[in-house]
């Protein structure tokens, strides 16, 4: 039956929502766990396809849906490959960057160059937040270690999340446009 007067509307944003959340968690921790690449000569440093899904969260969820989905997401990935004393951090380092990345892309109106700007910040934010856990955990010395591939890994979810977020868009775009077009 036709929905007469929009009634529901409100209802079905909310299951659309909660659908999306759903798979992007399942989508930024797939991609965390298993689209990863060993970072070779550093036990248990690994670059990863899950900040560009991090940032793909930020970009087409509502505020906290993004950083929840993210946070959960990017966890659950550490659970599923046994690092399960990064889970904490990761899980507040993750979601953290996805409220960085959501505040941005609202100021920057989701433009191409605030994209990149907001990517740029956000992503900022892993490198300094393993940093400080990992100066917790090991010492100042030690933390210095993992700077380098946290970098690395820093860039990479940069070009992913740009790349991801651009096609998302030109995906919107095609899908919007009027079939005379």
């Amino acid at each position: 039956p036709k929905n007469i007067g929009g009634e529901g509307t409100m209802k079905n944003d909310k299951v659309r929502t909660a659908v999306l959340g759903g798979l992007l968690m399942a989508l930024i921790a797939l991609a965390t766990a298993f689209l990863a690449f060993p970072i070779p000569g550093v036990s248990g440093a690994y670059i990863n396809a899950g900040d560009g899904a991090v940032f793909a969260a930020a970009y087409l969820m509502p505020g906290a849906w993004g950083v929840a989905v993210s946070a959960i997401g990017s966890a659950l990935a550490d659970a599923i490959r046994g690092s399960f004393i990064y889970v904490p951090a990761t899980f507040v380092i993750k979601g953290c960057m996805a409220l960085v990345a959501y505040l941005l892309f609202r100021v920057f109106k989701k433009k191409t160059g605030g994209i990149l700007i907001a990517l740029i910040v956000a992503g900022l934010v892993m490198p300094v937040g393993y940093f400080v856990y990992e100066s917790i955990l090991y010492g100042i010395p030690m933390a210095w270690v993992g700077v380098p591939f946290n970098m690395i890994q820093y860039a990479g979810g940069v070009v992913i999340g740009f790349l991801v977020i651009k096609g998302l868009a030109l995906i919107k775009d095609k899908i919007h446009q009027s079939p005379e077009d």
